[in-house]
């Protein structure tokens, strides 16, 4: 590599580089995985176990990935179990269903259970290996592709069934689904099943995620092994789905700290920039502790930092992280937006946040050891503290370090480790440093831990102590009268009788104005606002027949930087809806 006064990158106006692996074509997929990293090792080995899996982490951090490798790998490999691969991500259009229809659940099992028959059908056709199975298979079962096809489309549409739509719904059975996965299977003459279900967290429609889960326990046989990608903290779970003893949390997410750490996001790195070793050292050192552990946030970062030529190396850095941080705290404040009934929690939890940096920026004024752990005692973490932290740790603002015990008498504390971006943009390494040159938070980075984290009560993280005993879920209160509701599944107030209206997220995401999408720029906001005065929400970005071709019309708006403000707006809705 280079070093940082020389920046020897090629800067290659072309390049469109995909971050996120929903969107990855299977031959690109293939060639972008670093399949030797020790964390992509253990999860693709516990994603092909014959047990049932919760594979666990923050946006980002490769589930989707790795979930879709797998996939790949078994089906090129004949020694590997059969797999299937499914993914919920398009499950927020059925949440209208929940107050048109009489019977949202079993339209939700139908959809559920119909994309994983769907799913199964294309992991025969797969190269055409087995492609003659599904028929025989369609016949067997009564499950015939198009009109399976036909049947997920109208309820994804919230379209009223037909007499043979709804006959075909109600004929899908967990059963008949598990005879069709063993069928499969031996058509494709492997030995067992495993069903990677992705985007199953289902976050904004906690009853449609019970029936999921449901789904998921019931479809777990001697050969049927499910793995479902959840999110730590908004993933509310069933009452009859126990995790840790009906599946086995799987997490996916390392932190800096890690060993590998180094060696495990640079591979992923390498196989997505050919020109990687071109890059300055200290760029890729501070880079990679900025992401924090998020496979997609480092190759965000390199790419902006690689398109961003027209400052120092310093400045170009510095916005590289703010940009970032800000975009990583947007996107934690949208779930207010998502999830109203956090927004308590999201306000607090962004004070503590601000609050741990503080803490260890003043811990390494003018010491050698540099600290990066904060603990809270363990009986400050209440129940409602606990959803807090996880709603944190989901958005990938900090990382669980686990517990620790100190002290005599001994007292356990709860270890976290802010972003790093939010260290680096406070410069809470080098706080004895005015300039946090370069060098100096290379220094810092590598420099040897503090042997025992900043341990202070939950209060000290806040200015006012009465935010923490006030926290609670931000419920709406009844429109007629003011009352607040008692839990979120009210019907009707408990003082003046009103009805009291589910807000839907879906109609929320709508609404949202185009100027708070938190990828856009200024000045792409600024230009549509002034040429594309009817773009105002994402409802008008979802009316355009072509959106493309309608920002083209937009001064400075090349196809180029149109078909990339649409994949940012894409991105955002299924973001927002997932």
């Amino acid at each position: 590599m280079k070093t940082a006064e020389n920046d020897g990158v090629t800067k290659d106006e072309d390049l469109v580089l995909e971050q996120r692996a929903d969107y990855i074509p299977v031959e690109d997929l293939v060639s972008e995985t670093a399949p030797d990293s020790e964390l992509f090792k253990s999860v693709l080995k516990a994603l092909l176990t014959p047990s049932l899996k919760t594979i666990v982490g923050p946006r980002g951090c490769g589930k989707t990935h790795m979930m879709r490798y797998s996939w790949i790998t078994c089906q090129e490999d004949q020694s590997k179990p059969f797999s299937v691969y499914v993914s919920f991500n398009k499950y927020y259009r059925l949440e209208p269903l929940l107050v048109s229809r009489a019977s949202p659940p079993d339209e939700f099992h139908a959809w559920a259970l119909g994309l994983v028959v769907l799913a199964t059908y294309g992991s025969l056709e797969y190269k055409g290996k087995n492609a003659s199975g599904v028929a025989e298979i369609e016949k067997l079962l009564s499950l015939p592709k198009h009109r399976l096809e036909l049947l997920i489309a109208a309820l994804e549409r919230n379209q009223p069934l037909s007499v043979d739509e709804l006959a075909l719904s109600r004929s899908i059975t967990v059963t008949k689904v598990q005879q069709l996965l063993d069928a499969a299977c031996g058509i494709a003459g492997r030995k067992r099943t495993v069903l990677l279900l992705d985007d199953a967290a289902l976050t904004l429609t906690p009853s449609y995620l019970i029936e999921l889960l449901d789904i998921v326990r019931a479809l777990k046989s001697s050969t049927i092994a499910p793995k479902a990608s959840v999110y730590p903290g908004t993933t509310e779970y069933s009452p009859r789905f126990h995790a840790g003893q009906d599946s086995t949390d799987v997490f996916v997410w390392t932190s800096f700290e890690a060993p590998t750490y180094a060696s495990d996001l640079d591979q992923i790195a390498r196989c997505r920039f050919p020109d990687f070793e071109l890059f300055p050292n200290d760029i890729v050192e501070i880079l990679r502790f900025a992401a924090f552990g998020v496979p997609r946030a480092y190759l965000t970062m390199l790419q902006s930092f690689k398109e961003n030529r027209n400052r120092s190396m310093q400045a170009r850095v510095n916005q590289v992280i703010e940009d970032h941080l800000s975009a990583r705290l947007a996107e934690f404040r949208s779930l207010a937006t998502k999830v109203p009934k956090f927004a308590n929690l999201l306000s607090v939890g962004e004070l503590i946040l601000n609050g741990m940096v503080k803490a260890i920026k003043s811990a390494n004024d003018s010491r050698e050891l540099v600290q990066l752990i904060v603990g809270v005692p363990k009986e400050d973490l209440t129940p409602i503290v606990r959803r807090m932290f996880q709603l944190l740790v989901e958005a990938g603002l900090i990382f669980d370090a686990k517990e620790v015990k100190h002290g005599t008498p001994e007292r356990i504390y709860r270890r976290f480790i802010p972003h790093g971006a939010a260290l680096l943009s406070s410069r809470a390494l080098t706080s004895g440093d005015a300039g946090g040159t370069l060098r100096s938070t290379v220094d810092a980075i590598h420099a040897r831990r503090a042997k025992h984290p900043i341990r202070r009560k939950l209060e000290k993280y806040v200015d006012d102590i009465a935010i923490l005993k006030d926290l609670d879920f931000a419920l709406p209160p009844c429109p007629a009268c003011g009352t607040k509701r008692v839990d979120e599944m009210q019907k009707f107030c408990s003082n003046c009788g009103s009805q009291l209206i589910a807000v839907s997220s879906f109609d929320a995401c709508l609404n949202v104005q185009i100027e708070m999408v938190p990828a856009l720029t200024q000045f792409q906001i600024r230009q549509i606002k002034n040429d594309l005065p009817q773009l105002k929400t994402i409802r008008d970005y979802l009316a355009m027949q072509n959106p493309v071709a309608e920002l083209i019309t937009v001064y400075g708006f090349g196809r180029r930087r149109s078909t990339k403000i649409a994949d940012v707006l894409h991105s955002f809705v299924d973001d927002f809806l997932s």
